[in-house]
């Protein structure tokens, strides 16, 4: 199996092999973490998991962010304009529609 690990997993998981990913492979590696790690938080049965794999998804960001050179006022500047224009998620509401 191969995956985006972090920058550490390699000084004490000894039993695989790690090699730097080229430039054009890294966003999808990204893309893949960042589906992988929100299923863990789909699939997280105590709140320490939760807030912990919260954490990651987290860690993708900050990572993905970094990667294509936005800062983090940049996005938190655009986060908060679209939330201006639409709103957050504080509401809880579900939309259902007909197609």
């Amino acid at each position: 199996m191969k995956k985006l690990v972090r920058d550490k997993i390699p000084e004490f998981a000894h039993y695989a092999t790690y090699r730097e990913l080229a430039p054009a492979e890294i966003e999808p590696a990204l893309k893949q973490k960042l589906i992988e790690e929100t299923n863990e938080v789909l699939a997280a049965k105590t709140e320490e998991n939760l807030i912990e794999e919260l954490g990651d998804v987290y860690e993708v960001i900050l990572a993905y962010l970094k990667f294509k050179n936005v800062d983090q006022e940049t996005f938190l500047k655009q986060v908060n304009k679209k939330r201006a224009l639409k709103g957050g998620f504080s509401k809880f509401l579900e939309m259902n529609w007909e197609k």
